[in-house]
């Protein structure tokens, strides 16, 4: 008889996945990462589960071309643009029209207050009150419009003009407050004559009143306007000239009427039925690369031509009066501006706890300070946003985050550091974001012209892959995130709160390499090695299915190409249940899980057994 030797059976260990830690597209993962993903989502980490259902609203009517949906902002109720028209709360505010040419989308929508400010259009209207609305600017022209010009007070009552003497030399035996425009220097000078001291002494400010129908419609006291075309009538001398152009300019409102307006200057003659083709009195928005509201003003850069000048300025305007960025009064609620030298355009802009700070691809510049006087920029040279990714800058829990060449970046003031390991060595650009509660979702594309979603959770420093959405916006109000999808032309909840809920959708957890870490020696042929050998054996996992849902397992072996299918399980109860799988012997191996509908993975039991010939 002949005695086969025995083998003793090998010792068997169990490794157990109890937290999944989200999306880790680099080669070699931890244990509970996923190579790859679709649809999953970490709202109940750190069990595994797929993302909620959206809620999808179109607002295309069946069989009419679409209308594109071009900007997005959040406030106490959704903003959005469709077309030319704005809407609030889905309702349009009307009379309120945007451009739809190219170029001027997508929108730029800043909330100021009860106030929404949508650029590059520079046009506004009041949450509080729908009738306000309408250009950020002014503009007024005086063609056809009588024209005239006379020395006035501050309050806008006219002086007397015949009872101002004017010339060289002072009048004889002046009364007690007696005007007189002194001529005697190269320019013309307004004083009042003191008895007490019998000294003609000059008044500071000198304010003259234009009057033509419309000139003051819609100004306000201290506004400031651009006047331009101002010219004395055919025949005037060189004093009266010089007095009538030097109206031209950025001139402070003192105060208006519907048909006047007040500035400061001086004018020695009444000048009436000016020539008017060419006045104009405007308000001007600058041209602003990017904007955002700090502490109750309107923050904004610019890099490159602005009014015919180069420039490479960070601008605000007027405290509480987003149309005013030229009023420079020497007080504490003025306009702002200041160049800064860092090289290259900017590329985006942001608020952080209350202070406005602005990026180029090198270089952060945070403003602080809480008056034109006071404020100062500090320059970090540091990655700041992509070129083109002014989308995805949002600020989470404080912080900044935003898209920078080679990953996603968190700033917190000092300098900023990248986030985005996991997303492994993909180049992705062109991104989009939105902020949830401590979640931040952003939509970009790879250098394929790819797109897909993803959603980094910022407590636990964990990401997950959605799917392909191409976001052109986002936009938080209250505990929901609405999203364009920019291919679909559609509004969508990623909560699912609103429009018409999505059907039922596929979700796949690719998981990594298992059997790599499980081999002991110091080469692949060591005897030690393939003698201490673990294989994996079987595997368990438990998990919830909802009734009608389904779960397939797959697994990939060694150095195969495709996966091989293993079975499926379909929920028909409210109950969790256990799967069994034994897979083949192999050296490695890949599993990943595929499924339709609500499911929740608590965890992943692994048998591993010793398999060497001992």
């Amino acid at each position: 008889m002949v005695i086969l030797p025995q083998q003793t059976p090998g010792a068997k260990s169990i490794q157990m996945t109890s937290a999944f830690y989200g999306y880790n597209h680099n080669e070699i993962i931890s244990d509970g990462e996923m190579y790859d993903m679709q649809n999953l989502s970490g709202d109940q980490y750190p069990v595994l589960t797929n993302r909620k259902k959206r809620g999808i609203t179109s607002l295309d009517t069946e069989g009419s071309d679409p209308v594109p949906l071009t900007g997005i902002a959040g406030r106490d109720q959704l903003v959005f643009v469709r077309g030319t028209k704005v809407y609030y709360n889905f309702a349009e505010v009307s009379g309120l029209t945007v451009s739809a040419a190219t170029g001027m989308t997508p929108k730029k929508i800043v909330p100021f207050g009860a106030y929404v400010c949508i650029f590059p259009d520079k046009v506004y209207f009041n949450t509080a009150d729908l009738t306000d609305k309408g250009s950020m600017g002014r503009t007024w022209s005086g063609n056809g419009v009588n024209i005239n010009l006379c020395m006035c007070r501050g309050d806008g009552t006219n002086y007397d003009m015949s009872t101002i003497s004017v010339g060289s030399n002072p009048p004889a035996d002046p009364a007690n407050g007696a005007l007189w425009i002194d001529q005697s220097g190269e320019n013309d000078v307004l004083k009042q004559y003191d008895a007490v001291t019998m000294e003609w002494v000059e008044v500071a400010t000198t304010f003259v009143k234009i009057t033509g129908t419309g000139i003051g419609a819609g100004l306000k006291e201290y506004d400031v306007i651009e006047l331009s075309g101002m010219e004395a009538a055919s025949g005037s001398s060189a004093r009266i000239q010089a007095q009538v152009s030097g109206l031209n300019g950025s001139k402070i409102v003192y105060f208006a009427g519907e048909n006047y307006i007040v500035v400061a200057g001086l004018i020695s003659q009444t000048q009436e039925a000016l020539a008017s083709e060419t006045v104009r009195a405007d308000i001007t928005v600058p041209d602003l690369d990017y904007v955002c509201e700090s502490n109750n003003r309107l923050w904004g850069c610019k890099y490159g031509l602005l009014n015919g000048q180069t420039v490479n300025e960070i601008k605000a305007s007027k405290l509480g009066d987003f149309r005013n960025w030229n009023c420079y009064m020497g007080i504490s609620t003025d306009s702002y501006t200041a160049s800064v030298g860092s090289d290259g355009p900017f590329t985006g802009a942001c608020t952080q706890r209350g202070y406005p700070v602005f990026f180029k691809e090198g270089f952060i510049h945070r403003v602080s300070g809480s008056t034109p006087s006071s404020f100062t920029i500090q320059t970090t040279v540091a990655r700041g946003v992509q070129k083109g990714n002014w989308r995805s800058l949002q600020v989470v829990n404080e912080n900044i985050y935003y898209k920078a060449r080679n990953a996603v970046m968190m700033y917190d003031g000092n300098m900023p550091q990248a986030v985005s390991s996991q997303l492994g060595d993909i180049l992705y650009g062109d991104a989009r974001a939105g902020v949830l509660g401590n979640k931040y979702y952003i939509s970009m594309k790879d250098k394929n012209e790819t797109w897909r979603l993803f959603n980094y959770d910022t407590v636990n420093g964990i990401w997950f892959k959605e799917d392909g959405t191409k976001a052109l916006g986002f936009a938080a109000v209250d505990d929901e995130l609405y999203y364009i999808d920019e291919e679909e032309n559609t509004l969508v909840t990623v909560c699912g709160t609103s429009g018409t809920a999505e059907d039922d959708f596929d979700w796949a957890a690719e998981f990594g390499l298992t059997g790599v870490n499980y081999k002991q020696g110091s080469s692949y042929d060591d005897p030690a090695r393939i003698r201490n050998a673990k294989y994996l054996s079987m595997f368990k996992i438990r998990m919830y299915l909802a009734p009608g849902a389904k779960m397939r397992l797959w697994i990939k072996y060694d150095d195969e190409a495709l996966y091989t299918y293993m079975g499926e399980r379909t929920g028909n109860s409210m109950k969790t249940f256990v799967l069994p799988v034994i897979p083949r012997r192999c050296d490695h191996l890949r599993f990943k899980l595929t499924g339709t509908g609500n499911m929740r993975i608590y965890d992943l039991s692994r048998i591993m057994e010793v398999g060497g010939d001992g």
